[in-house]
């Protein structure tokens, strides 16, 4: 998290990208969905300096309306205040997080992931983002607006950190013991930690802020100033360190909607389910 401050600071100086950054209009279950195969290849495209820049086809993601409107609409049962069995599958090719309910697809969110987009993460400051099964372990307020902590390293990524002489026999019992109480796992370990969905970038944020402050008709009903509008996204650069971005209005629907304790699933690439555009 300490580099992507670091990393944060170097977009200032990318003109090139400030357009894009900043103008442009990280049996049941996901696993089993009913769906078209994905893009024959990744949503993305080369940047500057060896980043790569995601790519949004307007018609993977959405609905296009609030989540709170989707969940009223078709009724779908909540517990304590959130989505019940709900579960969510990051496609990282695709720049996709798709928000399930049982065997349901709710809705398909734009992403951004770490400045290394290809492959699993494997140690500390590798700035990839992982791959394979977790859970939510914790929430709270962060630098990116919200956050939502996944249970990383999970038991597969402490196994190999071990056999590859990363953590030692101790760190793995650790590790073990932690994910077996549900809670979060240490996050000092040589394998990295800190892994996050969170909010968008705060130089946009910012940018975003600018443009409501001269022009508050351009800020939509209900949302924050500094909000940038998700569907008017058509690219962005992949910026974190490993985590996983979303977009202000898009991360705090997953915080209100999503229960601690929900799986998340990261995938390479993965058949693509279309987004139900009416009830």
């Amino acid at each position: 998290m300490r580099k992507q401050a670091l990393r944060r600071r170097t977009i200032r100086g990318l003109g090139a990208l400030a357009a894009i950054l900043f103008l442009a209009s990280c049996a049941a279950g996901p696993l089993r969905m009913a769906a078209r195969p994905g893009p024959p290849g990744p949503s993305e495209k080369p940047g500057p300096w060896g980043t790569t820049i995601a790519i949004y086809d307007p018609a993977l993601y959405g609905p296009e309306r609030p989540l709170s409107r989707i969940v009223a609409e078709r009724r779908l049962r909540l517990e304590n205040g959130k989505l019940r069995n709900a579960r969510i599958l990051v496609n990282k090719a695709q720049r996709r997080l798709e928000l399930w309910a049982g065997r349901h697809m709710i809705k398909a969110y734009r992403i951004q992931l770490g400045w290394h987009a290809h492959g699993p993460k494997v140690q500390l400051g590798d700035q990839r983002t992982p791959e394979g099964g977790y859970f939510i372990c914790t929430r709270g307020p962060s630098a990116y607006s919200l956050a939502l902590w996944l249970a990383y390293p999970n038991a597969a990524d402490a196994h190999r950190g071990l056999d590859s002489g990363l953590i030692g026999p101790e760190q793995f019992k650790t590790i073990s013991e932690k994910l077996a109480a549900g809670v979060c796992p240490p996050q000092d370990t040589k394998l990295g930690g800190a892994i996050l969905l969170h909010g968008q970038l705060p130089e946009l944020t910012s940018e975003m802020a600018r443009k409501h402050k001269a022009d508050p008709s351009s800020l939509r009903p209900g949302w924050e100033p500094g909000d940038a509008d998700p569907a008017a996204m058509k690219e962005f650069q992949d910026w974190t360190d490993g985590c996983i971005a979303l977009f202000n209005p898009d991360i705090r629907e997953l915080y209100e909607f999503v229960a601690d304790g929900a799986e998340i699933i990261i995938v390479p690439n993965a058949a693509v389910t279309r987004p139900k555009s009416r009830r």
